[in-house]
């Protein structure tokens, strides 16, 4: 979520190297497939999507959380500001 769905692919790869990244139509999100199925930061998702080229891969790798390496892990409970690390 907020740019961080190929840095969540590569996790998921280091404990899974036989899953590979796919890319939407739209070229705005990856998703992880894995033993038939397709995964993201949500869980199962369904639709169709492609493998990366080389392009894609260079773009995915500079989207947002590439730039900060920062997650947000929460919400401040007092003034709502996300927590991130």
């Amino acid at each position: 979520m907020n740019g961080a769905c190929y840095q969540f692919h590569l996790m998921l790869k280091k404990f899974a190297p036989e899953c590979e990244a796919r890319i939407t139509k739209e070229k705005n999100h990856i998703v992880t497939y894995f033993k038939g199925k397709y995964f993201d930061i949500t869980g199962i998702v369904e639709g169709h999507f492609e493998p990366l080229n080389n392009y894609e891969i260079d773009m995915a790798s500079k989207w947002s959380f590439a730039k900060n390496k920062a997650l947000q892990i929460g919400e401040c409970p007092a003034c709502g500001e996300p927590i991130m690390v």
